[in-house]
């Protein structure tokens, strides 16, 4: 698990990126049909989540929330960002924030993690939202170890292609896409 949570770390901060670079030949779909509350209840129930807890590590969620001065209308057109603060359980200030790009269905269609804090505890976070999108540990291991600004995995769960976006220099801005193709 640690491993894991370490590798993530290591490919947030070697990479450099651009959101552009994710927007080459691919029939982008919603990243997962979960609406966010959803997306963060998966998260929770995930066996990430539950080894973390059996370790003493709790961590809190909230519920996410309809912030329009997040959307972006000329990057992502038509999709309305949700947001949930993530940190450990009983800390007062959040260790980052989910970003859940809605579409008008109410499914997420890009999902963003920005870390503010612990890189380890948002390596964990990062892991937990690959498993909440069905991605098996053997695609999360496709996504983690690729050492570019775009990795890319069928995910088999989904029955649809993955794709992770690290969007700044220092890796704490990482994106996930869904395609068709």
């Amino acid at each position: 698990m640690r491993k894991i949570f370490l590798t993530a770390l290591a490919i947030c901060m070697m990479s450099i990126a651009s959101v552009a670079g994710a927007q080459a030949n691919y029939n982008f779909v919603a990243v997962s049909d979960l609406c966010p509350q959803g997306f963060v209840d998966a998260m929770g129930n995930g066996s990430i989540y539950q080894n973390l807890r059996q370790q003493g590590t709790t961590v809190a969620f909230t519920a996410p929330s309809h912030h329009p001065e997040l959307n972006d209308p000329q990057n992502f057109a038509g999709l309305e960002v949700h947001r949930s603060l993530f940190g450990i359980q009983g800390n007062e200030s959040p260790n980052g924030e989910i970003h859940f790009y809605v579409a008008p269905d109410n499914s997420v269609f890009v999902l963003r993690i920005v870390n503010t804090g612990d890189p380890q505890l948002a390596g964990a976070v990062l892991c937990m939202a690959m498993e909440a999108l069905g991605v098996n540990q053997q695609e999360m291991q496709i996504l983690l170890s690729t050492q570019s600004v775009t990795a890319e995995t069928w995910c088999q769960n989904a029955g649809r292609k993955i794709i992770r976006v690290v969007a700044d220099q220092t890796g704490n801005n990482v994106l996930f896409f869904g395609a068709s193709n």
